[in-house]
């Protein structure tokens, strides 16, 4: 590792402290405004027990590669690891139930259907595992559905984006006071068929390789920008966008520099910081243009590519994946079946997780019947709002179908480090904008800026 790129990492590490002042300054802002809520804590918990395993083993044991015969990167963690991962299950099992428990108790329940549409895609695709001689309702996948099932009866709003923020601001600031101690922890060697990014490193932060770390980043972009209130909302959204870009992936630094450009051009808001003014249509229109574009790039992706010189790995194995599709159109595979091809040896590790593509491993994992209900869930989320809420809604979803060309953002097989950006989507704020002219709608807004302890108008 050379002085340039310990130096980087030193200010990768400077920065994550100076961003503590803007982060004080929001948790105080949502303190006053009592945004943290239950449902906060239920994404917040999602995002960190998910990914307690990995950062454990980055945090103990640094970076180490094992290497089979062939040179490929050997999967799995040392078993204290795993333990490690079985408690974070059963207390999100626990957490999950305590939380369904506490909103049914609660009598204000309004059941969340595109939740349940989720839960259906991770039902279809145990149901397809059984089918294909694999295992029904793995642990990761148990908890996946739980918490799916938790998302149902949760309240959305600005407290599940603030959950979610949370997570991505901690895991920024882990990363960068670990590059500060430990920087080769933080960084990963360049290599010919992985070279460098654009600051001439690959920054891994607390996880396995930077393309987590940057999916963590890229998809947790617009939850800073919604949740936060004042001007620390765009410090931090930038700070996020610029370490996406840090780490490496020239997917994430595209995908970053595009959501930040949309959330300042769009400027979008939730329903109770919108003005009670007619909606613009610039907005709209432009989030849906984006989104269609995005969705139809990623969907034609694996069937019209340049090919493995330009792709690599990707372009063969989506190949593979088309040729085997026409054998189970309806329901596809699912979910465990291509995962299952590294332990025969049919396919490398590295790309034994998924297929790197949205669609096609949802095509591959539950058929068309899947894809369907994939398009109703995305559907869902953008016009539950109406007009209003598109841009809103948009923000969310247009990191996740940017990313979906070249990666796997949602599994609906198992839970995994991005589950919580899942369930922040599925509780994308729905509300009415007050109506033009209502006083009582106009003073109600007013009164929210108001501290219920001193009595002092703040700034949003």
């Amino acid at each position: 590792m050379s002085q340039d790129q310990v130096r980087t990492a030193i200010l990768l590490g400077t920065l994550s402290l100076l961003s503590l002042i803007p982060t004080a300054v929001a948790w105080r802002r949502a303190r006053v405004f009592r945004d943290w809520d239950a449902t906060s804590t239920l994404v917040f918990l999602v995002g960190v027990l998910a990914n307690a395993p990995t950062v454990a083993f980055v945090l103990h044991s640094g970076r180490p590669q094992l290497l089979d015969p062939l040179g490929e990167v050997v999967i799995g963690f040392p078993q204290w690891v795993n333990r490690i991962g079985t408690v974070a299950n059963a207390v999100l099992l626990a957490t999950c139930v305590v939380f369904v428990f506490h909103r049914v108790v609660s009598g204000r329940l309004r059941p969340n259907g595109t939740a349940l549409i989720a839960c259906g895609l991770v039902i279809l695709l145990a149901f397809s595992d059984g089918l294909h001689g694999q295992e029904v309702f793995t642990p990761r996948q148990f908890v996946l559905l739980c918490v799916l099932l938790a998302t149902v009866v949760a309240r959305p709003g600005r407290g599940a984006l603030l959950g979610g923020a949370a997570v991505v601001l901690l895991f920024s600031l882990l990363s960068g006071i670990t590059a500060l101690i430990s920087p080769t922890t933080v960084l990963r060697p360049c290599r010919v068929d992985n070279p460098c990014g654009a600051l001439g490193i690959l920054y891994a932060g607390v996880f396995t390789n930077e393309n987590i770390f940057s999916l963590i980043l890229v998809l947790g972009l617009p939850f800073v920008w919604l949740a936060l209130r004042g001007p620390v909302r765009a410090v931090l959204t930038a700070y996020v966008a610029f370490l996406a870009v840090a780490t490496g992936s020239r997917l994430a630094g595209v995908a970053a520099l595009v959501v930040l450009t949309f959330l300042i051009v769009v400027a979008p808001r939730l329903p109770e910081e919108r003005s009670s003014g007619p909606v613009r249509a610039r907005g709209p229109l432009l989030a849906l243009a984006m989104l269609g574009a995005a969705a139809v790039v990623g969907l034609a992706a694996p069937f019209h590519h340049p090919g493995a010189e330009t792709l690599g790995d990707r372009a063969t194995i989506w190949d593979m994946a088309r040729g085997e599709l026409r054998e189970s159109v309806l329901i596809g595979f699912g979910g465990k079946t291509w995962s299952a091809k590294y332990q025969i040896s049919e396919i490398p590790a590295a790309v034994s997780p998924s297929l790197h593509n949205e669609w096609i491993d949802l095509l591959y994992a539950g058929g068309v019947v899947a894809l369907g209900l994939f398009l109703l869930l995305l559907a869902r989320v953008l016009f539950r709002d109406g007009v209003a809420g598109i841009p809103l809604a948009a923000s969310v979803l247009l990191p996740v179908l940017l990313t979906s060309v070249l990666e796997r953002p949602w599994a609906f097989s198992f839970s995994n480090s991005l589950t919580f950006c899942l369930v922040v989507a599925l509780l994308t704020p729905v509300g009415l904008v007050p109506a033009h002219g209502s006083r009582g709608a106009e003073q109600a807004q007013r009164d929210r800026l108001q501290d219920p302890r001193a009595g002092v108008g703040i700034q949003r």
